[in-house]
C-alpha cells in the first residue's frame, strides 16, 4: 500500500524581516485609516438621504398648509406689488430680450443698408456716366 503522504513544511528566507514587517504594518494601519474614512463617508451618505427624506415631509406640509391658506383667503383681483430690486431684475431681462431681438433686426437692417449702398453706389456712378455722355454727346 501506498504510505500518506506528509504535509511538508517550507521555509523562505527573508532579506530585511524587520523592514518588511514595518512596511506590512504601515500598509495595515493606512487600509485601517481608509476603511474608517468610508463608514465616515458611509454615515454622512445616510445623514443626507434622512435629511433629504425630512426636507421632503416638510415640503409636502407646507404645499398642504399653503393650499389651506389659499382656501381660506378672500378671492381677489389685487395685485401683488413687486419690490425694487424685483422690478428692476425683471426690467434688465425684458431689456436684454428685446436687446437680442434689435440686434437680429439690426443685422437684417444692416444687410440691407448694404444692398442700398451698393445699389446707390452703381445708380450714382451710372449718373456719373450719363453726365458725361451729356457733355461729350
Amino acid at each position: 500500500m501506498a504510505e500518506p503522504k506528509e504535509d511538508s513544511v517550507f521555509f523562505v528566507g527573508l532579506k530585511y524581516p524587520v523592514e518588511l514587517r514595518r512596511t506590512i504594518l504601515e500598509m495595515l494601519k493606512d487600509v485601517v485609516d481608509d476603511l474608517h474614512k468610508f463608514e465616515k463617508f458611509k454615515e454622512s451618505r445616510e445623514a443626507k438621504v434622512r435629511e433629504t427624506e425630512n426636507l421632503k415631509t416638510a415640503m409636502k406640509e407646507i404645499d398642504k398648509l399653503m393650499a389651506k391658506l389659499k382656501n381660506a383667503l378672500p378671492k381677489t383681483n389685487i395685485r401683488v406689488r413687486l419690490h425694487d430690486h424685483e422690478r428692476l431684475a425683471r426690467k434688465r431681462e425684458e431689456e436684454k430680450k428685446r436687446a437680442l431681438d434689435k440686434g437680429k433686426k439690426k443685422e437684417a437692417r444692416e444687410e440691407t443698408r448694404k444692398e442700398s449702398t451698393q445699389l446707390e453706389r452703381l445708380e450714382s456712378e451710372l449718373d456719373a456716366i450719363e453726365s458725361k455722355l451729356k457733355d461729350l454727346g
